[in-house]
């Protein structure tokens, strides 16, 4: 079997069953064994524009930047466009698939942010049994 076979096939797996949020990095080949980067991308982007008509009268305020205008005269505003827009892409990753001979296997990542939360879970659990054993 072909390392690109076997890259398309995991590539459709994972798109099918995880909704096409992952990417995959160039293969790494280290001897006979293949190391595949997987990261779980996501992405938004927005955007927004406003455009004032010639219509659109305005009564000044009292503190006009604008001293030459006679306070509270009705101003026409000038007609104009204002947009923007952008996009954000945020990637983290997630493991990593090895390929050797015919055997695949994937290694998960695990956070730093992960690994707190289990050991205060065991804290807390470790605590929790030792009041459980005193009430006895």
């Amino acid at each position: 079997m072909d390392i690109k076979e076997i890259l398309s096939q995991i590539r459709s797996i994972a798109n099918n069953a995880l909704g096409g949020g992952y990417s995959f990095g160039q293969p790494s080949k280290l001897g006979d064994l293949y190391v595949i980067p997987v990261a779980r991308v996501t992405y938004g982007m927005g955007g927004g524009a406003d455009e004032s008509s010639p219509d659109t009268a305005k009564k000044e305020d009292e503190d006009s930047s604008s001293p030459a205008e006679e306070k509270g005269k009705k101003v026409k505003n000038k007609v104009g466009f204002s947009g923007g827009g952008g996009i954000g892409i945020h990637s983290v990753p997630v493991g990593l698939f090895s390929l050797k001979e015919d055997r695949i296997k994937f290694h998960p990542v695990i956070s730093f942010w992960e690994i707190i939360a289990m050991m205060s879970l065991s804290a807390l659990f470790v605590l929790k049994m030792k009041k459980l054993r005193f009430k006895k």
